[in-house]
């Protein structure tokens, strides 16, 4: 028998679960392809577009009420027993357990944990003395104290400009922001004033990069010395990455407390339209067993979903303390709106976004466009 699945194209979204699926063949006999999509199309891909194809998905959580009112994934409840799902509730990292619910239905559970977090290349500013900003409102000064040629960078291409607007609002507010209303125009306000701020000392190349092209650079040259909001990649702080050892850490915030920054990671669903529901459930008791995930899941490649191999020494050592120094962060992220239509929204939210910061748009004028956008997408659906 053969299943398959779609993950996305990063080691870190394939390696982990190839390795865990061969393993998991080996004692069963079944077999289980992985295909992969680009990060874009993760968080943007319609998962109508999936469901016929695919067995197995790997899925962004904001994507649970879309799925749940279409019937596209299958309730998990209704097929793995209730002591499974007190294990992942112990084993969530933060919030994520909780993010791929929607009315007291999980369809999908974290195999993959992230949220955004701080980046360092720590031999260029230890060779200049330069210590990074525990305060978000402490960025502009940090930057005045590198020298000429060297940058703090933030991935801001559409989609992640979008995630740092929103980690921007939830610092700014100190709690939810979204009602049926749209966004609180306050914080919304002041989250693209500070955009718009940093652009005077950003990276120039930070408005077309996403996290991985950001991270490849970092490691690659020597520019760009911090990062303050970028999703972890495990991959980069490892013993064996290639190009230079990058330090990850706790994200800035506000004032230092509160709220930290946007919920990430990766939830594994099964499609309502698969005819190996029961196989597809054995897969995710396997690869969602706390022993796999800090092992062969951790081992080649991976970025667990599970508490356990977050404060594993040995994953900790491995991985250049990528996940002790992050996990405070991940334990205050905040998780976004499920709501249908959500991924709609904040795929067109994004492309404006990007253009106000760029043009220097008026908060004032824009912030009520953005929440008409919200009410005319989702507003009927909450």
């Amino acid at each position: 028998m053969t299943i398959k699945g779609i993950t996305w194209d990063h080691p870190r979204g394939y390696q982990p679960l190839k390795a865990v699926a061969s393993e998991w063949g080996r004692k069963t006999g079944i077999s289980l392809q992985w295909d992969v999509r680009t990060l874009k199309e993760f968080g943007d891909m319609p998962v109508e577009k999936m469901v016929d194809l695919y067995d197995l998905i790997i899925i962004d959580h904001p994507y649970m009420g879309e799925a749940a009112s279409k019937a596209l994934l299958l309730p998990l409840e209704e097929y793995l027993p209730e002591s499974f799902f007190a294990v992942q509730a112990a084993q969530s990292v933060g919030p994520s357990y909780e993010s791929y619910a929607w009315k007291e239905r999980h369809y999908a559970l974290p195999v993959d944990a992230a949220a955004q977090v701080a980046v360092i290349r720590k031999d260029l500013a230890d060779a200049i003395g330069w210590e990074p900003p525990a305060d978000t409102e402490a960025l502009s000064a940090a930057a005045d104290r590198l020298p000429d040629g060297k940058f703090i960078a933030v991935p801001l291409c559409p989609t992640d400009i979008w995630c740092v607007f929103l980690t921007l609002c939830v610092q700014q507010k100190g709690g939810e922001i979204f009602t049926p209303s749209g966004i609180d125009e306050a914080a919304g306000r002041c989250a693209l004033t500070q955009l718009q701020e940093w652009r005077a000392f950003l990276h120039p190349d930070s408005f077309r990069m996403n996290p991985i092209q950001m991270l490849d650079r970092m490691a690659a040259g020597n520019d760009i010395v911090y990062c303050p909001f970028s999703f972890g990649y495990t991959n980069y702080s490892r013993r064996n990455a290639a190009g230079r050892r990058l330090v990850f850490m706790d994200a800035p915030r506000r004032n230092g407390e509160g709220i930290s920054t946007l919920l990430g990671g990766a939830g594994i669903a099964v499609s309502s339209r698969s005819d190996n529901r029961d196989v597809c459930m054995d897969f995710i008791r396997y690869v969602l067993d706390p022993e796999v995930q800090r092992t062969t899941y951790y081992i080649n490649g991976g970025q667990p979903g599970h508490l356990s191999a977050w404060t594993d020494a040995a994953c900790h050592a491995d991985s250049g303390g990528f996940f002790f120094n992050t996990l405070n962060t991940l334990q205050h992220a905040y998780r976004r709106t499920g709501v249908p239509g959500f991924n709609r929204f904040q795929e067109e939210a994004a492309d404006l976004v990007h253009s106000w910061v760029k043009q220097g748009a008026d908060g004032a004028v824009v912030m009520p466009q953005l929440n008409h956008l919200y009410q005319s997408i989702c507003h009927d659906q909450i």
